[in-house]
């Protein structure tokens, strides 16, 4: 299934891929620090199933601790979009809150204690 969504002001928007519908797969819910402070409900595309448009260029990365895993922010308004894998990783996560016509409340939330990891 293919899905579009975008930041808050529209600067940087993204396609992506999933082999199933959204709402047929467990969509993450991490206690982690990073992910509670942003709200991440996060799916997983591959990274050469995503698109971000125009270009990557309109995306500032934050990374923290082990540097491995950058999470990707719009320059201009700051939404939190996506994170990246680590080096050599096919693996995007992509904020569900950031797609066009999500329905949140039909997601299956499968709960992840990245607090203790």
């Amino acid at each position: 299934m293919d899905y579009k969504g975008s930041c808050h002001c529209g600067a940087a928007t993204f396609s992506f891929s999933l082999p199933a519908d959204i709402y047929e797969i467990e969509v993450s819910s991490c206690n982690c620090s990073i992910c509670s402070k942003n709200g991440y409900l996060m799916v997983y595309p591959k990274a050469a199933d995503m698109t971000v448009h125009p270009s990557e260029d309109v995306v500032t990365e934050y990374r923290w601790a082990s540097k491995q895993y950058p999470h990707c922010f719009c320059s201009r308004c700051g939404t939190s979009l996506y994170a990246k894998g680590p080096e050599g990783s096919d693996m995007r996560a992509v904020n569900a809150r950031t797609i066009d016509g999500i329905e949140l409340e039909r997601l299956k939330l499968k709960r992840v204690d990245g607090k203790s990891i």
